[in-house]
């Protein structure tokens, strides 16, 4: 599949997980979870899907753990709603990209709001 078809594919799991989150998964935990990003294996066989957290406070490996637990429910989900010959194995990883941005932004705000501290 070419990189700009499976770059769709890509978008459109990371679109309908988004939605399967919301509004079909059992677990409250999962409602609080966005998708940051998709990579679909060349051939089709697995899917990593990276993932944050927006609320302060959760365990983000037994979170992990319960969506990989359920990258079953959330394959089956997908195969009736993608018109795909296969459906990807799904593998949830954690990112942490946004935990990094609020730590940089938090010691931005402390230096500017202590000016004599910096050197």
């Amino acid at each position: 599949m070419p990189g700009r078809k499976r770059d769709h594919l890509n978008e459109r799991i990371r679109q309908k997980l988004g939605l399967l989150l919301q509004r079909e998964s059992a677990d409250p935990r999962f409602r609080a979870v966005t998708i940051v990003d998709v990579q679909v294996a060349k051939d089709l066989a697995n899917a990593t899907v990276r993932f944050s957290c927006y609320e302060a406070g959760t365990d983000v490996k037994a979170l992990a753990a319960s969506l990989n637990h359920a990258a079953g429910f959330f394959a089956q989900a997908l195969a009736r709603s993608l018109d795909t010959r296969r459906t990807p194995r799904l593998y949830f990883s954690y990112d942490h990209g946004f935990d990094y941005a609020q730590e940089i932004e938090a010691k931005l705000r402390a230096a500017n709001a202590d000016p004599e501290k910096t050197p």
